[in-house]
């Protein structure tokens, strides 16, 4: 039951926000709640010290000065001579410098001879100050004690201005509920530990110059409240999942595993056959399996899940195996269907595309004895299982909590594998998925090799012969980070761009990307796995799954701007037969240090469960947890990178908790509920209401 105060916090901002356009901008980019807005931070905050005289000024200082608008210097506009204005600060003269093809609204804000206070960066051109693109800001704003001013950035969002998201969350600040202290053992460790209110508060106002720092303890506060809620709904999950029995696996399956077995092109390595045996054994404990098949790219970790599977079948039961995507889903079905018809079973795809989806559905809930293959479309409520009792969900990190539970319901009793192709640091795995049984697969079925070179784009030419030469004895991906060229200031590596160079020099070139329709993506696929395609530009659709044997060269453009696990990911796509592969990494010069170090390390490494603990280090847990490229939970204050101290608290306090107070019944455990409710972890608390 939501207190009174969670649902303040969760009311509409209609009656918030003014102006319409603001509103429904904030509404499609943000949220439409309370929430949603002061949930919003900031990425950062800058100082600006205010200055009275000009003694005070110095290059490349943020400063806050009152300036006189003297004259408005006009650009032409075809010319790159930018918008000036120039201003007299202590009686000498500082220029205002806008790089922008619209300037008719700098008239009517900065007035010639009016006062204007401003803040900005001051730079040196030829031997005289100036600021580019200052702000305009208001003298009462000013900290009294410390002469500074704070500007807090938020990152703009459909045309939303930082600006603009900043103004909206004060208006949202005093309409902040108060809400029942939960914290206990946090509190024992920092004793200044602020309210939850505070802590919001203080971080929107931008009082204090290391509000958004690491050691910041009202951002400590708000990341504990995220990992604790996150950890106790874990636990309960799991708590939940663990009081369940399993259906009995207790028909003999060795017979019909040889039989797959021997059907394969390749023999099974010492890892895969280990892992079969201790999923199966897993399978077969009285209790509910919930495991992960945690491996490196290319390790072989689908056929330990389908040898699994048929352990299961075996026994009378239906194994749903779920795919992100519709590619992926029809590779692992083109792959198992004739494998599994020699051994009588029956093997059904379900996605979004497919004609004779009625007919599939049907089958689905009256047959028994089968795999079914599918997409999201297996979620959807009209979809019913004849007995359900195994579910295997691939890449499992695309798929959320509610997703994992919403297939897992579709039966009864039903046991779960989730795999991983990712390799993620144990700590990540922990944050994501609480305390579960995993399976780890190192060893690949291939002893092939990749080699890794760097280049830069300047050597294009060369590339490209590089590839003419070879292209006649294989195929090649050719990965672009961008589909066109319309939003990019650099197009040259997008599809378009790049499809329009290489179609000059090359026959037999296609493109594949995230847009096409499925029947397109398809054809697509067929036709390079057929040869009829030799060079495949695509974007990172192919990073997961797609297996071409005798495709061993990949050319990922502009590489510095992809992380290290999805750079090993891309290469995991080469050297999948029997030849050895050749990644080659194409980036821009000049680069940073950071882009430059993780070019050398990817370059150097190929233990995808090494690279991937150094992406953690050098990218920081925001950017792996976050959804656009690898679907994690999405994390708002929490940075597994930073806050591993909290995580482990959090993990130990969540088990103590639970042990207590099973269906948090007493008066921290309702105010435990409401920490549930804020962050989102409503199936958690349909499982307390369920007992």
């Amino acid at each position: 039951m939501q207190s009174t105060s969670i649902k303040k916090i969760y009311s509409n901002i209609d009656s918030i926000i003014s102006g319409e356009k603001t509103r429904k901008s904030i509404k499609e980019n943000i949220g439409n709640t309370l929430k949603d807005l002061v949930f919003y931070m900031p990425y950062k905050i800058i100082s600006a010290y205010y200055c009275k005289a000009w003694n005070d000024l110095e290059n490349k200082k943020k400063v806050l000065i009152k300036v006189r608008v003297n004259k408005h210097y006009f650009s032409f506009p075809r010319s790159n001579i930018p918008y000036r204005i120039s201003v007299i600060f202590d009686n000498k003269t500082i220029n205002l410098v806008f790089f922008s093809k619209y300037t008719g609204y700098l008239k009517s804000i900065y007035k010639e001879g009016e006062d204007i206070t401003i803040s900005g960066t001051l730079a040196t051109y030829g031997k005289k100050f100036q600021i580019l693109h200052p702000t305009v800001v208001d003298l009462n704003t000013i900290n009294s004690e410390t002469n500074t001013i704070n500007t807090l950035f938020y990152r703009q969002k459909g045309g939303l201005k930082s600006s603009i998201i900043h103004k909206s969350i004060l208006k949202t600040l005093p309409l902040i509920p108060e809400i029942e202290e939960w914290h206990s053992r946090f509190k024992e460790r920092y004793p200044l530990m602020p309210s939850w209110k505070e802590a919001l508060n203080n971080i929107h106002l931008g009082n204090e110059n290391n509000i958004l720092e690491d050691s910041s303890i009202h951002l400590l506060r708000l990341a504990y409240d995220e990992i604790l809620a996150n950890q106790l709904s874990l636990e309960i999950i799991r708590k939940s999942i663990n009081k369940e029995k399993s259906n009995n696996y207790n028909k003999d399956s060795k017979n019909i595993i040889s039989k797959f077995i021997n059907c394969l092109e390749f023999n099974l390595t010492i890892d895969q056959r280990k892992n079969v045996e201790e999923i199966i054994k897993d399978l077969n404990f009285d209790n509910k399996m919930l495991r992960l098949l945690h491996g490196d790219v290319g390790s072989g970790k689908t056929i330990v899940a389908l040898i699994s599977a048929l352990h299961v079948i075996n026994s009378g039961y239906q194994v749903a195996f779920l795919a992100p995507t519709e590619i992926l889903a029809i590779q692992h079905y083109n792959f198992v269907k004739k494998k599994f018809k020699q051994l009588n079973i029956n093997v059904f795809l379900l996605t979004a595309s497919i004609d004779n989806k009625k007919q599939i559905i049907n089958k689905i809930k009256s047959e028994e004895k089968n795999l079914v293959i599918g997409t999201h479309a297996l979620l959807q409520k009209n979809i019913i299982f004849k007995n359900l009792s195994y579910v295997i969900i691939d890449e499992q990190h695309r798929f959320g909590v509610n997703q994992r539970i919403s297939i897992r319901n579709k039966g009864k009793k039903v046991d779960m594998l989730l795999m991983s192709a990712t390799p993620i640091p144990r700590t990540m795995l922990l944050a994501n998925l609480g305390d579960i049984s995993v399976s780890t697969v190192k060893q690949k079925p291939f002893n092939t090799k990749v080699n890794t070179i760097l280049k830069s784009d300047r050597n294009i030419k060369k590339v490209i012969s590089f590839i003419k030469e070879k292209i006649k004895y294989g195929k090649v991906f050719w990965i672009c980070p961008y589909i066109d060229s319309s939003t990019q200031e650099n197009n040259s590596s997008s599809i378009e761009e790049r499809y329009k160079i290489l179609k000059s020099s090359f026959d037999e070139v296609g493109y594949l990307h995230g847009k096409l329709p499925i029947e397109e993506k398809n054809q697509v696929l067929k036709q390079f796995k057929d040869g009829k395609i030799k060079l495949l530009i695509s974007t990172v659709v192919i990073e997961v799954g797609i297996d071409i044997p005798d495709a061993n060269i990949i050319i990922i453009d502009h590489a510095d701007r992809f992380g290290l696990a999805q750079t090993h990911q891309l290469r995991g796509r080469v050297g999948r037969g029997e030849k050895n592969g050749t990644c080659i990494l194409l980036y821009k010069e000049p680069l940073s240090e950071t882009a430059k170090e993780r070019l050398i390390v990817i370059k150097n490494s190929y233990d995808g469960f090494e690279l991937s603990e150094k992406d953690l280090i050098m990218r920081g847990g925001g950017e792996i947890l976050g959804k656009n490229q690898y679907g994690y939970e999405d994390f708002i204050f929490f940075d597994i990178s930073i806050h591993q101290d909290l995580l482990k608290m959090a993990t130990l306090e969540a088990t103590d908790i639970l042990n207590n107070d099973p269906n948090l019944a007493s008066d921290r455990g309702k105010k435990l509920i409401d920490l549930l409710y804020l962050f989102e972890k409503n199936k958690a608390i349909d499982f307390i209401s369920a007992g």
